[in-house]
């Protein structure tokens, strides 16, 4: 008898878990609602442009996003990236026509190949280490008029940092012919030189005695590198919170649901070089904190110019929370006034199916919903959206719901784990215990 009463366990579980499951949602289990103005049309596509606002109050996953009808019903959607197929660089290594050297300068005429694209980046192959010169760079299609095009700076501080720029870049320009004016930094007055401390290690912009500069060849690239053309937006973040550890080292700790690709910050410091890491959670049997990039920001003069990188390219915690550690050594902490967070767009494209629509809303905010599944994104793909034709909706300002309720019955990834675990666990328990019935059966018998 009792083991008739453990074969029903099972199926009970099963069931209750399924139940989970059920129960239709409706604008009020979510937490924000944004207008997007109609008509809509039933078989057009629209499409919203998901801006950091609605972004920062959802799921990194963007799954706590629905659209629904004035009636309350859901309208099919899909999220994609605003992705762009990848577009391959071409490079040209420049044939050096004509060089001049003297003391502290050196002067060049490089041919550009005459089918080249248009050319973006200049690339300088040296062996020196430790120095810093200035760049003039001029084009021309005749060798005899020639066009200013750039005034800017190449250098080497890798003796003391991981600091070396030997690239330059600009709008992309045709042309057959660059002229290089490469010239040592003019240096300013002793008692006004920039003097950069980084973990006992010095290095200013003053230099040391000129060396001869020696350069194995140039080549122009029409982009950095053969990068997939994504479309990136930015929000300024401001409500992070700040505190300095036992070391002296900054920590910046803020949450966001934005899925970032990259974090900088902006600070009221015009000298600095600081390694920097960045942390967030991972969600697997547990949270835990997981590195999630590292470098270096810094900033500093040379010459007339300004040289600067205060952004990390990073991906997204899985849960938004993250920790921006400022490593300061013997410095002062850094005056941060803002972090800017940047992503890859995201577009929303909605169809409506049946009836026109005088509007609909637009409803996101809450974590413990499960993902949609919609048709739409069967043919609405990464690979084809720019091929359909959509009309761009603008959401109304956000309203948040005085009358939030939590889904009756939400279906998270931690409830799916404890029901595997309990299924797992009471299915054990019915076989040991058919096991251990079977064995005294025998013995029994026996």
């Amino acid at each position: 008898m009792k083991m008739r009463r453990s074969r029903f366990i099972l199926p009970l579980l099963l069931f209750f878990c399924l139940a989970a499951a059920t129960g239709p949602l409706k604008p009020k289990n979510f937490q924000y609602a944004r207008t997007l103005p109609g008509p809509l049309k039933p078989g057009n596509i629209y499409r919203i442009i998901l801006p950091g606002e609605v972004l920062n109050h959802t799921t990194i996953d963007q799954r706590d996003i629905r659209v629904f009808s004035p009636d309350e019903t859901l309208i099919p959607f899909t999220i994609l990236r605003e992705h762009k197929p990848a577009v391959s660089r071409a490079q040209y290594r420049l044939k050096i026509l004509d060089f001049n050297a003297s003391k502290r300068m050196c002067s060049m005429i490089l041919e550009v190949p005459a089918t080249a694209q248009p050319i973006r980046m200049l690339f300088f192959s040296t062996p020196n280490r430790d120095f810093r010169k200035s760049i003039s760079i001029s084009t021309s299609d005749d060798r005899k008029n020639w066009t200013p095009l750039l005034n800017e700076s190449i250098f080497d501080f890798s003796q003391n940092v991981d600091l070396r720029k030997t690239s330059v870049s600009f709008n992309p320009i045709k042309c057959r012919w660059f002229r290089i004016q490469l010239a040592d930094v003019e240096l300013p007055p002793e008692n006004e030189a920039i003097q950069l401390n980084y973990k006992g290690l010095k290095f200013s912009s003053t230099g040391k005695a000129s060396t001869p500069f020696r350069i194995n060849s140039v080549t122009a690239s029409t982009r950095a590198r053969s990068t997939e053309a994504d479309t990136s937006d930015t929000i300024k973040l401001t409500n992070f919170d700040t505190k300095t550890d036992a070391a002296g080292n900054t920590i910046l700790s803020f949450s966001s649901g934005i899925p970032i690709s990259s974090i900088a910050i902006e600070t009221t410091n015009s000298v600095f070089y600081r390694s920097v890491s960045l942390k967030g959670e991972r969600i697997t049997l547990d949270r835990h904190d997981i590195s999630l990039a590292r470098g270096t920001f810094y900033k500093f003069s040379l010459g007339n110019k300004t040289q600067q990188r205060v952004s990390l390219a990073t991906q997204p915690s899985d849960t938004g929370n993250y920790k921006l550690t400022i490593f300061n050594g013997d410095n002062a902490p850094l005056a941060i006034t803002a972090l800017r967070l940047t992503w890859v767009r995201r577009n929303l494209f909605l169809i409506p199916e049946t009836n026109p629509l005088k509007d609909a809303v637009l409803c996101y905010g809450n974590p413990k919903v499960p993902a949609p599944h919609f048709d739409v994104a069967r043919f609405i793909r990464p690979d084809n959206w720019e091929q359909h034709n959509s009309t761009t909706i603008k959401p109304e300002p956000p309203v948040r719901n005085t009358d939030f309720q939590q889904a009756e019955k939400p279906w998270t990834p931690e409830f799916s784990r404890i029901a595997l675990i309990l299924i797992v666990l009471m299915l054990a328990a019915v076989l040991a215990i058919w096991l251990w019935k079977l064995t005294r059966q025998a013995g029994q018998n026996g």
